[in-house]
């Protein structure tokens, strides 16, 4: 599983990093937006950042690397929650950049409130996950090169919600984050989020292999 692990890391400095690269000029962005309130770059930021473990994917399925894993020995649940653990730590590089970018734009204008910066980490979190919890059992069941319509559906689908979002002022998110008892209703949503993950995982399993050739 170590070595799963290492071989993705490897993958994602000598290939990938650009993902990440583009992510952190996406924070950067988003720090000048904070001076009107938009929470906008950060959230695509986070797409951005969900976009590694299926790319890692994408790599692992052209070159056949499967067939490599069939003489390691590791089990299909490793091989699989090695691109699960991928997402969570590309989670986790988004929710530091994004408190990072919050605290720039608060030094800077002013404008960052609590539940704003409630807000933005619960959509980047969000964003990061949700397009994993699709695309991986769909990759590993249809391939990537019929998973990436989808995604992109996903994509377009998400921006336009984001587009709604700025667009409405502050007043689709103030709805959706009452003054009273927010943080529960966030911590229920993010569990719930973070069980469909796990979920996500053991369908992955069960597909693993199967994706047409």
């Amino acid at each position: 599983m170590k070595g799963l692990l290492l071989k993705d890391a490897y993958q994602t400095w000598c290939y990938i990093r650009w993902i990440i690269l583009v992510s952190i000029a996406m924070m950067l962005v988003g720090v000048f937006c904070m001076k009107e309130g938009s929470n906008f770059f950060m959230q695509y930021s986070g797409i951005m950042l969900g976009m590694l473990p299926m790319t890692l994917l994408a790599y692992d399925q052209n070159s056949r690397f499967s067939a490599y894993c069939a003489a390691l020995p590791v089990t299909k649940e490793q091989i699989v929650g090695g691109k699960y653990l991928i997402g969570l730590c590309g989670m986790a590089l988004a929710e530091l950049l994004s408190m990072a970018a919050l605290a720039a734009a608060q030094l800077l204008w002013g404008t960052v409130t609590v539940q704003l910066t409630v807000a933005t980490l619960f959509q980047v979190a969000m964003l990061t996950l949700l397009g994993n919890i699709i695309l991986l059992p769909l990759t590993y069941r249809f391939g990537y090169e019929k998973a990436k319509y989808v995604y992109y559906l996903c994509i377009g689908m998400l921006g336009g919600l984001m587009g709604i979002t700025v667009s409405s002022g502050g007043i689709l998110l103030n709805s959706i984050l009452p003054a009273q008892g927010s943080l529960l209703v966030l911590v229920a949503v993010l569990a719930a989020v973070l069980a469909l993950y796990v979920a996500s995982w053991r369908l992955s399993v069960a597909w693993y292999g199967k994706a047409e050739q």
